[in-house]
């Protein structure tokens, strides 16, 4: 078997160029499981430990107040004030410091894409980046930032009740988007991972006219930024997007994740965008990893693996989302089995 690098190896995936191996990409927040059992446990860390070291991601966000624990939870404040928490099952917003008003804008502070100590921490780790393929972070985009400031209903009505603020604001989001872009590439990185949940499992939250006049534009200046530099677009979607996936291919997006067969036809995917778009995860999180039996798991990232992988490459390992807490330990063992029989 030709043996390349991880970099190489991710390059070839996603360009359907024959990697020598199936690049993987999985994880396991063990704190947050109910079953506890420390065999189990000690074989996932042991599979996982065999899996190439062959990738890099880094989200480079900064926060205004860092999390403490409070009660029950953690909160902190983040760079943009959007107050969090965390409680046991996953962060959400607690607070939107545009929602009174554009009038708020007058009093807020944008954060600084190149605030000092922004990359220290990865530039630590870059220094020793070898040869892995690098993925920088420009999370919750556009359409999830903007409805963090503003309110989630309060961005779905503001293109058409206050259009000009809506752009302003938006243009301006994207701007500190580009900087992060720019600073990443400066650093070399192989791809840049973006991040909006533009679906719900049954389609998307606007319609697609509305999202091509609204948002493509700015997805498109973002993403030539990282194509124009010869680095891969990937993005994070939740739901069933396929209403603007022939969009999204358009304006140069390489890697689709999380791949939710609970949200679109998985053989739809692959008929339809195989060979044109290189897929990551996949393996059903709400369903097959929490009641299904180890062998539906195997056999679900076998099916995976065919239905995506056969373009001479165009699929990367991994879940459909976060392994769930009440994820039986055995699926996971089984998961990381399966996937390890494309190891090098």
């Amino acid at each position: 078997m030709t043996r390349y690098s991880g970099r190489e190896n991710y390059r070839r995936a996603i360009t359907f160029s024959s990697p020598a191996y199936l690049p993987v990409r999985l994880g396991v927040h063990f704190p947050w499981l109910i079953e506890k059992d420390e065999r189990k446990e000690r074989r996932i860390r042991e599979l996982a430990g065999a899996f190439p070291d062959d990738f890099f991601e880094a989200d480079p966000a900064m926060n205004l107040r860092p999390p403490e624990r409070v009660g029950d939870s953690h909160r902190w404040t983040d760079e943009w004030g959007v107050d969090w928490a965390e409680e046991g099952r996953g962060m959400k917003p607690c607070s939107h410091p545009l929602a009174s008003g554009y009038e708020a804008l007058g009093s807020y502070r944008f954060p600084d894409p190149y605030a000092p100590g922004r990359f220290a921490q990865i530039d630590r780790v870059l220094e020793n980046r070898g040869e892995r393929y690098i993925l920088g972070w420009v999370w919750f985009t556009l359409f999830e930032r903007l409805w963090m400031l503003r309110g989630f209903e309060n961005m779905l009505t503001d293109p058409w009740l206050y259009p000009d603020e809506f752009a302003a604001l938006r243009d301006r989001v994207v701007e500190f988007n580009l900087a992060l872009i720019d600073q990443w590439l400066d650093r070399g990185a192989d791809g840049i991972f973006f991040s909006d949940d533009w679906g719900s499992q049954r389609g998307l939250l606007i319609s697609p006219e509305d999202w091509r006049r609204y948002y493509k534009p700015c997805y498109a200046r973002m993403f030539e930024r990282v194509r124009q530099r010869g680095a891969h677009v990937w993005m994070h979607l939740c739901g069933n997007i396929i209403g603007i996936l022939p969009d999204l291919i358009e304006i140069g997006l390489n890697v689709l994740n999380p791949i939710q067969p609970q949200a679109m036809d998985l053989e739809r995917l692959s008929r339809e965008f195989g060979g044109r778009l290189c897929f990551y995860g996949g393996v059903d999180v709400q369903g097959t990893m929490v009641r299904g039996t180890p062998a539906e798991v195997r056999a679900e990232v076998h099916r995976l693996v065919e239905l995506f992988g056969r373009f001479d490459g165009g699929y990367i390992g991994g879940t459909s989302h976060t392994i769930m807490p009440e994820t039986p330990l055995d699926n996971i063992i089984a998961l990381y089995e399966a996937f390890a029989e494309y190891l090098p």
